[in-house]
């Protein structure tokens, strides 16, 4: 279920009408579950129980990968290559990629910086295989223009425009072919945001940020660039369990359940019931008791699944998009209006910049 922003079809129910609250179910095809969701700018994907994938929304740039740039309100089937299936997907602002059953990644639409890792520059309306060879991937993450992959030895590998080191290689030249990045760390997750940022989450439980700092989400206590990874300043004693990242924000569960944000804080986005920018991670104020199990960012809000299945949106209001039913923003987390007697499993925000 979708709610909020609406302007290209993205709630995918078949109209262009915002909604403030889950108005109503995703028209997939029939028959059809989804098992992994993912949103983009104006866009959204999801895999299905068959493994295949549907996507709906703007398709100016073949992002919904079905071979056209005709944009739809209802979801529309991805040109997998032949006999192949998806184990997991990332989507961004005008591109998309998924990790494929033979271990291969493969990515559609918008290729201008090279985020679609064939070595070209050319958008894709139909799937296109990324050069990545005699390597694993067990998880993939797309930002505004680039694309980075973990690698099932702990090492990741990124590709795409990196104007402020985003991709971690020690460099501010773009990469229209997969590089490592600093791989003195042994990853155990890897997220990009919608700007120019990418953050990882060690064995260890420590939080690497790189990338764009201007407002502080790289959350080692400077507003300095960095194009290799540095140190997120969590709370003494905790370590992280989950990172997402928004457009100048990044966010993290840790090992306690709580959730600690950084970076910027226009529109109250890191739920501490201040609108101030913070270089270091702040508490968001969850509800007496309760602790996060999921958690997601968008370009101007955040959400979290709670321990009790509810979820729970802070930040930026306009069109609905913490899905309370007002469109009144929140510096403090506020429930999203589930259908009754309903709780949430998976949880994806889109990343729209207004």
């Amino acid at each position: 279920m979708c709610w909020g922003y609406n302007s290209n079809g993205q709630l995918g129910y078949g109209s262009t009408i915002d909604s403030n609250f889950p108005l109503v179910a995703v028209s997939l095809s029939l028959g059809r579950t989804a098992t992994a969701i993912a949103l983009g700018s104006q866009y959204s994907c999801a895999i299905l129980d068959d493994g295949s994938i549907e996507c709906w929304g703007n398709n100016g740039n073949g992002q919904l990968g079905d071979g056209t740039t005709t944009g739809s309100t209802t979801p529309v089937a991805v040109n997998l290559p032949a006999g192949r299936t998806a184990t997991a997907l990332a989507v961004s602002k005008t591109h998309s990629c998924a990790l494929l059953d033979n271990d291969a990644v493969s990515c559609w639409g918008s290729g201008n910086f090279g985020q679609l890792g064939n070595g070209q520059t050319f958008d894709y309306a139909n799937p296109t295989y990324s050069s990545i060879v005699n390597v694993k991937p067990i998880m993939i993450t797309s930002g505004e223009d680039s694309t980075c992959v973990l690698l099932d030895n702990g090492t990741a590998m990124c590709w795409g425009y990196n104007n402020y080191g985003q991709l971690g290689d020690g460099t501010t030249n773009s990469q229209l072919s997969p590089v490592l990045i600093d791989f003195s760390f042994d990853f155990v997750t890897v997220e990009s945001s919608f700007s120019s940022h990418t953050c990882g989450l060690t064995s260890d439980g420590s939080a690497m940020c790189w990338g764009y700092n201007f407002n502080g989400q790289l959350g080692d206590g400077t507003n300095t660039n960095s194009n290799t990874p540095v140190a997120v300043s969590l709370p003494t004693g905790r370590t992280a369990t989950a990172l997402a990242l928004g457009v100048y924000h990044s966010c993290a569960i840790l090992d306690d359940g709580s959730i600690q944000c950084w970076g910027s804080n226009t529109y109250g986005r890191l739920g501490d019931g201040t609108t101030t920018v913070s270089n270091t991670p702040v508490a968001v104020s969850l509800p007496a008791g309760r602790t996060a199990t999921d958690l997601a960012l968008g370009g101007y809000h955040s959400c979290a699944i709670l321990d009790d299945g509810s979820t729970m949106c802070w930040g930026y209001n306009g069109n609905g998009r913490l899905g309370d039913g007002t469109t009144t923003d929140s510096n403090t987390p506020v429930a999203v209006s589930l259908p009754a007697g309903r709780t949430a499993t998976d949880l994806a925000l889109g990343r729209h910049y207004s």
